[in-house]
């Protein structure tokens, strides 16, 4: 497909989605949570049922909840590594992007090596914010809370 979204073909299009999942997971994963809030719109939600039920809404309370679960992570010797793969990429009629993504999540403990954790598919609305994409909506699932 070489159709022209906007003033970007769309491949054009999956590669810059594939760029900001990069940078976004690098930065989550690292613990850079002030960063990675800020790749959210300043209105974004996050739902991730059963464990965040009631999303979670803004980026200052975002932040607020990542810096927590990063601190807290870093205390117990705990690093999660996100792997987004099968990334699918839809330009909607109003401009934004829905993306749907396999996420591997691998857990590694100090001292006790690496596991596969969780399967989860995320699903992201994108938008345009001074040229920028941001995440608007965001709903992750894991495969073990639907099978």
């Amino acid at each position: 497909m070489n159709a022209a979204v906007g003033e970007k073909t769309y491949e054009q299009v999956c590669a810059e989605v594939v760029r900001f999942y990069a940078r976004h997971v690098q930065l989550m994963d690292e613990g850079r949570a002030e960063e990675t809030a800020a790749t959210f719109t300043e209105d974004g939600t996050m739902v991730s049922p059963p464990k965040i039920s009631t999303p979670i809404v803004g980026r200052t309370t975002l932040a607020a909840g990542l810096r927590a679960n990063a601190d807290q992570l870093s205390a117990d010797g705990i690093r999660y590594r996100r792997c987004y793969s099968t990334i699918l990429v839809e330009v909607r009629a109003d401009g934004s992007i829905f993306a749907k993504s396999y996420v591997q999540v691998v857990r590694t403990e100090r001292g006790k090596g690496s596991y596969l954790h969780a399967m989860c598919v995320c699903e992201d609305v994108l938008v345009r914010v001074d040229g920028e994409l941001l995440v608007a909506e965001r709903v992750v699932t894991r495969d073990d809370e639907i099978v």
